[in-house]
């Protein structure tokens, strides 16, 4: 697993799910230059044994994961009582799995290679940031 979580108040935690080490870093480092805390797996297997994963806002699931897909690794998470929000990343996207998805509770799918941008606004539009208070 790796962990890169500053344990600043108010950043958006996002959970990563992505078997290949180098997009998994990718994704990480991406996440992190715009301010979210990331835990990233390289199985579904490794974020079931993080005790921290179900206090995070938000999934970025790869499809294919070497112990199962994608629907069946949001599908755990919710019966375990996690709430947030989730997005389906996939060389391999069809049609098929994309609507598989949305239907069981992703808010979008994007198809490999997806662009810094595309990730970045659909974050910003699933998880808002908070409004600080002026006694912040």
């Amino acid at each position: 697993m790796d962990i890169q979580d500053t344990g600043v108040p108010n950043r958006r935690r996002v959970l990563v799910v992505e078997d290949d080490s180098a997009v998994r870093r990718s994704l990480q480092l991406l996440l992190l230059a715009q301010g979210y805390d990331v835990r990233a797996y390289p199985s579904a297997a490794g974020l079931a044994q993080d005790p921290e994963a179900l206090r995070a806002d938000c999934l970025v699931a790869d499809l294919m994961i070497p112990d199962g897909n994608a629907v069946t690794l949001l599908s755990d998470l919710r019966s375990a009582g996690w709430t947030g929000q989730a997005i389906l990343i996939s060389g391999h996207l069809t049609n098929e799995w994309s609507e598989r998805a949305l239907a069981n509770g992703y808010a979008a799918a994007f198809a490999k290679p997806i662009g810094d941008a595309v990730l970045t606004k659909c974050l910003a539009r699933l998880m808002p940031r908070p409004v600080m208070g002026a006694g912040s």
